[in-house]
Formats: structure tokens, sequence, C-alpha cells
């Protein structure tokens, strides 16, 4: 007993004396940031906190500035294991000369009785948004007619982004009504609706469509949903968006594993972090937060193939 009461003792002065190794503003700032992780993260109900922050507090001994403490910052967001978060520092950014750009991914070719939909990574500004969203209806509209067999929607290498204008610009395709949820750690949740063009919550719009809305000429198509590895974040939002429609089957290899939603919270030093908040769950609250298995499962060089096989085929 005398061994394990020191033991105990020994360790409550060692954290004492890492804490104590930090400077006031070192210290201050990883307080600010444990106490933003334990109030919104979606693990916040399987960490013990005091153990969590006495770690991050060993990691940053010796820390001077915040800037010092940046390293832990990243520790402490990798220690919350929701895989989807993550630590931007306020530090100069690399010369966008040297960024490699994203790939642009070429649609497929069908046939011509089927339709066809890429649905790619959404990033930039408003405009940038109401130009993707445009772009998915003005190919959707060339593309719709009567006697089409059914659509498909290709979702692989859609590595995330915004889910928002992804969902409106593929809202004639999922059609109206409840699209799915977001579940946080307390068990509520906000719900996506889609309707006439609109995306929005329990909260009111989220989303209007700048232009005209459309509808497809044959409502509740047929649709045949395409994922790979690489349908992340985002782009597994509108996967689960899928799940639970009529008429629907999604083909392909499992998505990446971050079917989860983040926030962005901004720091006291102009440093962010890209929060995981919530998970999402399809229409019927089935709650996915990892990979999202399709229903057929094909070799990359299959995918499109056994999809068109399914849409032609007559059940």
């Amino acid at each position: 007993m005398k061994y394990v009461f020191y033991i105990l003792i020994v360790g409550l002065f060692t954290t004492c004396e890492d804490s104590q190794k930090l400077s006031p503003v070192s210290k201050s700032y990883i307080d600010e940031v444990i106490t933003l992780l334990q109030n919104n993260s979606i693990n916040k109900n399987k960490i013990n906190w005091e153990d969590f922050r006495n770690d991050v507090y060993r990691h940053a001994k010796g820390s001077k500035t915040i800037e010092n403490t940046y390293p832990s910052i990243t520790y402490a967001i990798t220690k919350l294991a929701d895989h989807h978060s993550y630590f931007a520092a306020n530090i100069v950014s690399q010369d966008t000369n040297d960024l490699v750009p994203l790939p642009i991914l070429p649609d497929e070719i069908v046939p011509e009785n089927i339709g066809y939909i890429r649905i790619g990574f959404c990033m930039g500004d408003e405009q940038q948004k109401k130009n993707y969203i445009n772009s998915v209806i003005d190919k959707m509209a060339k593309q719709d007619k009567i006697n089409l067999k059914g659509w498909i929607v290709d979702l692989r290498g859609n590595f995330g982004g915004d889910m928002v204008p992804m969902l409106v610009a593929v809202g004639p395709i999922l059609g109206e009504g409840v699209l799915g949820y977001f579940f946080y750690p307390d068990s509520s949740f906000y719900t996506w609706n889609y309707k006439n063009g609109y995306l929005y919550d329990e909260n009111g719009i989220w989303w209007e469509h700048p232009t005209n809305t459309y509808h497809l000429k044959s409502p509740n198509p047929k649709v045949a949903i395409l994922t790979d590895t690489i349908t992340a974040s985002s782009g597994e939002a509108v996967v689960i968006a899928f799940k639970g429609r009529s008429k629907t089957k999604s083909f392909g290899t499992p998505t990446f594993g971050v079917s989860t939603s983040n926030l962005v919270y901004n720091l006291s030093d102009g440093s962010r972090i890209n929060l995981t908040v919530s998970v999402f769950a399809d229409r019927n609250k089935t709650k996915y937060g990892n990979c999202v298995y399709p229903d057929v499962k094909c070799d990359e060089n299959k995918t499109l193939e056994e999809a068109i096989k399914w849409i032609s085929s007559q059940h």
C-alpha cells in the first residue's frame, strides 16, 4: 500500500511539474484549445479529459510561446481519434505557385438512354459554389428526357468540401423530403431536407438554387451510385443521402471512412481548428461515422459496367 501511495504522489507531482514548465501564455493557449475540444468533439464523452490535458501538458513541456505549442496542439487533435479533425496554425502559408492543382475528373461515357452526373468535390467562395450547382444542373438538363432508364451519380474521387452545394445540385435526382441527419454526442440531431431547390434544416433555409429550380421529366428515377476509397467526408454525405431511397443501388468499393461533419473554430491567435462534431445518418436515422459500404462491391474497372447493367435491367 505504501508503494502504491508513493506512485500516486509521484504521478501528481510530475503532472504539476509539467504544467509549471509551460509559460503562462503557453498554458493559457493549451487550456483554450482543450476546453474547446472538451465542449465540442464528437468523442467528448469517450475521453478522460484530466488525463488528456495532463498528457498535452507533458508534450508541450518547455514551451514559452504560443507558436511553441503548435506541435502539441496537433498532438491533441490526433488524440481525439476521430481521424477527421485538423489544426491549421496561423503561420505564413506556402507560395501558391508551389501548390499542386486539384484533379479534374472526366465524365464517363454511358448509353444514351442513361443519364450520367459526376458529383465532384466542391470548394471555394459563394460564387464558385453557385457556379458548381449551375454546372451540374445544366448537365442534368441537357441529358434529361422522358424515356431515360435511370441515372448514374458518380462520386468516385470526391474527397469532400462543402456538402450543401453538392446536395442542392443533385437534389432533382435525390427527390424531395428528408435526406439525412447530423447526430451529435448528446443524441440531438439536425435534419437535411430538400424541396424545390432548397436545402434546409429545422432552423431555416441553408441554400437556395441560384437560378431556375429544375425538376426531372420523369420523377423518382432508378439511380446507381458509384463510390471508391477516395469518396470522403462531404462526398460520403451525398452517398448517405441516397441510402434508403427507393430504386437506388450503390456500386464500387467502400468509401474512405470519415462520414462525419466538421465545424471551424477560430482560436485567439488566428489559428483555427476544423473539428469533428457530429456523425452523418441516413433518412432512416442509421448512423455512419466510418466507411459507407456499397450494395454491390466491384473492382474499380467494373464499377461503371455493373451500374449500367443494373439500370438497363427490367427489375
